[in-house]
């Protein structure tokens, strides 16, 4: 019994994990629309969902015996097995929500718990037929499969339910706002704001709470007699209270909207994902209670009466409440997550997260394609007024794009009210739909009813999209094949293998911790040092806030030419490839940083044009600097991997005069990013010059040699393109010298 004790702490302590890593992940869900909208401080924005989040949790008992016999026939495993099972389940979720995490990319925990049950117990049933030696036939009865092909109909059907539902809804109350919210909500906010608190407080606090033993039979069946009229009383009550506030206080009933769906959505969130985090933990303590009861050994006591009605400890819910409360609040990997949601979904142009790909482009044609025919069929009169309902006010110079709405409160309302409806209701109707799906779809569905994926950025979100898709995907794949794996492991290792995965599933997870605190400080510090200062003396921000980045981006593009110049010398490449994996990781992109300088200009309005001229000139030497650099170091990689001949002595020769020149050449430029630079000289200007007439001598030097001695193509090709490179490294150091100083310059 000891042994299956410390199992059971093992697996609450997983749940417990698997709660901070899951709210990480799902935080997105109810946190998007309304930090979106910025509809209120971000901590005021927490607490209500902190308590959505509690109220759900207390609300979602009925969904725990998902987790106890939806997907398996608790009958078929015994005690052993069946432990086994949730421990394989557990530590892949762990793991799968956690890499996840890492990469800002929303998921499902449904879909995880969903297919993790399914992997783990198909192959422990298996195992188990073999070592009964039972005929295989029998495989039919370890899965629940009606109640899985429901579940996973359900989870994916709600995809496209969603993605249209949301699409179709926001295009008419769009249309009957348009973007002139001061005008249309005096019109139509109150009866809008009725009935979309009435739909929310009918789901959750109606149909919310027959899920749940704190209501009774009786109260459930006057709810169900009274339906139209609880309806009724909701709509009038919000509607006038509605226009209460906005009369007389002066407060737009879509903040309203917005503040109690949040708390809606966190709520129905929990009481419909609870059981992803803490349903495995909450059937093992059952099945444990089961065993105890009935004194028999582990591997002989069967545990069907999991498929019975079994009662859930409220405090086993509450704590799970606050767990997620605390994450809430503290977990920086949530924001993370919320970010990439946001950025596919937001009104406004800026830089995008996701390239664009064959599929996304294919799709973009075709919309447009079928948007020609769309208006060649509808009356052009037809065609204006609906393009005049969907006209977008220009928006005033924000001098801090950060408190700049990504979306306005219209679109966050309607967010808001489809998901909480549509996840409420599975949760009504115990079924575990997806709330990330769900919430992201949705969202997807009223940016394009938005017309916010216009032609300069569908082709990117809708990649962003297929990106977070494909990842769902292969969660169901990953979460099917990792548990099967675990619990095979599991199942032939017993507790060696539990020490093992404990050990491993720790070390990941403090890996993954300290590998993302690595990469939000250095995208900290990017944007610190990339992104210029507004306000007085914006020209002097420019230089000091760009003078850090631009300096260890030399120094990158140093150390990848000493590592060139050496293996063209010596043939060593180890220096050169461990320099070069820095260079093609660099942060540095013209044209990421031209479109932060082009924003910047629009927020600011006392920042000289030449500044601003020749600094987007002095990122353009900077991306040609890096273009020829990388160039030859791919040239000679290659050419080491193909086992070509290293050049002679007289090519090697002309190396090393060009790499005393190079270190020269670099040093001036270096020295110009110095606090205390001097005044450009015709000196340093002639170190420039020299270069590249020693480069252009270099490269006549070896066409003659070409003409009179014995070179194969292939090596006369790599020498002559080497010097060509290394030719127009000079050439972008002189041009990154002379835009620069004129950034300086202007400065003063």
């Amino acid at each position: 019994m000891t042994l299956y004790i410390l199992l059971l702490v093992l697996l609450f302590m997983l749940a417990i994990i698997d709660l901070i890593v899951g709210v990480s992940n799902d935080a997105v869900n109810f946190l998007n629309s309304a930090i979106g909208s910025k509809v209120a401080p971000v901590r005021v924005v927490l607490a209500i969902a902190s308590a959505g989040i509690l109220a759900g949790a207390v609300f979602s008992e009925g969904m725990m015996e998902i987790a106890r016999s939806g997907i398996f026939q608790p009958s078929f495993f015994s005690f052993e097995k069946v432990m086994i099972i949730f421990l394989a389940v557990m530590f892949t979720d762990v793991i799968l929500l956690d890499i996840y995490n890492s990469y800002g990319l929303p998921t499902s925990t449904t879909v995880s718990l969903v297919f993790e049950l399914l992997g783990a117990s198909f192959f422990v049933g298996l195992f188990f037929l073999f070592e009964q030696q039972k005929p295989i036939g029998e495989i039919s009865g370890i899965l629940n499969y009606q109640s899985a092909i429901t579940i996973i109909g359900g989870i994916f059907l709600s995809v496209l339910v969603s993605f249209f539902a949301s699409s179709v809804i926001h295009f008419f109350v769009r249309a009957t706002f348009t973007f002139r919210l001061k005008k249309t909500i005096k019109l139509f906010g109150s009866v809008f704001s009725g009935l979309s608190l009435m739909i929310i407080t009918y789901f959750l606090l109606i149909k919310g709470l027959k899920g749940t033993s704190l209501i009774s039979k009786e109260s459930v069946q006057w709810i169900n007699e009274n339906t139209y009229l609880l309806l009724l009383l909701t709509f009038v009550g919000w509607s006038l209270l509605s226009e209460v506030a906005l009369r007389f206080f002066k407060i737009n009933p879509l903040k309203i909207i917005v503040l109690t769906g949040t708390f809606a959505l966190a709520m129905a969130f929990a009481g419909n994902d609870l059981v992803n985090f803490i349903g495995i933990a909450a059937a093992g303590l059952s099945a444990f209670e089961l065993w105890v009861a009935q004194a028999l050994p582990a591997n002989q006591f069967f545990v069907g009466a999991l498929a019975g009605s079994i009662a859930t400890s409220p405090w086993i819910l509450i704590i799970s409440g606050v767990i997620m409360v605390i994450t809430l609040w503290t977990n920086a990997k949530s924001r993370k997550v919320t970010e990439t949601e946001i950025s596919l979904s937001r009104q406004d142009e800026g830089e995008e997260k996701f390239k664009a790909n064959l599929i996304s482009r294919a799709l973009v044609a075709s919309a447009l394609a079928m948007g020609e025919l769309w208006n060649k069929v509808m009356p052009a009169q037809t065609l204006k007024q609906v393009n005049s309902r969907f006209f977008q006010l220009k928006k005033p110079k924000n001098k801090n794009s950060e408190q700049t709405p990504s979306f306005d409160l219209l679109r966050a309302s309607v967010n808001l009210v489809v998901s909480s409806a549509l996840i409420a209701y599975g949760t009504a109707s115990k079924l575990p739909l997806s709330t990330t799906f769900v919430t992201f779809m949705v969202a997807m569905g009223t940016s394009l009813a938005d017309r916010a994926w216009g032609l300069e950025s569908a082709v990117y979100r809708i990649a962003g999209v297929m990106q977070v898709i494909g990842g769902w995907l292969l969660t169901a794949l990953f979460a099917f094949l990792g548990s099967a794996a675990i619990a095979t492991f599991l199942y032939f290792t017993n507790e060696i293998g539990i020490l093992i995965l404990t050990f491993i599933c720790g070390f990941l997870l403090v890996r993954s911790h300290l590998l993302f605190n690595k990469k939000e400080e250095k995208a900290k510090k990017e944007n610190e040092t990339f992104i210029p200062a507004t306000g007085g003396g914006a020209d002097k921000n420019l230089v000091k806030s760009t003078r850090q980045a631009i300096a260890q981006q030399l120094s990158i593009y140093n150390n990848v030419m000493d590592a060139a110049f050496l293996f063209l010398q010596e043939g060593k490449k180890s220096k050169l490839e461990k320099s070069f994996k820095s260079i093609q990781h660099s942060n540095l992109s013209e044209q990421k940083y031209t479109g932060k300088v082009i924003k910047l200009i629009r927020q600011t309005d006392n920042i000289q044009a030449a500044s601003v001229t020749h600094y987007l000139q002095t990122l353009d030497a900077l991306q040609n600097l890096q273009q020829s650099i990388k160039l030859i170091g791919d040239l000679c990689l290659e050419h080491h991997k193909n086992f070509h001949p290293l050049p002679d002595e007289s090519f090697k020769t002309n190396v090393q005069g060009l790499s005393q020149t190079y270190n020269l050449v670099h040093i001036v430029a270096a020295n110009l990013l110095k606090e205390k630079q001097s005044e450009t000289t015709n000196q340093e200007e002639q170190i420039f010059s020299k270069a590249i007439l020693l480069a252009d001598e270099r490269i006549e030097q070896e066409l003659n040699a070409i003409r009179h001695k014995e070179i194969s193509n292939r090596l006369a090709t790599f020498q002559i393109r080497i010097l060509l490179e290394v030719k127009d490294v000079f050439g972008s150091y002189q041009s990154f010298y002379q835009a620069y100083h004129k950034v300086i310059t202007k400065s003063r």
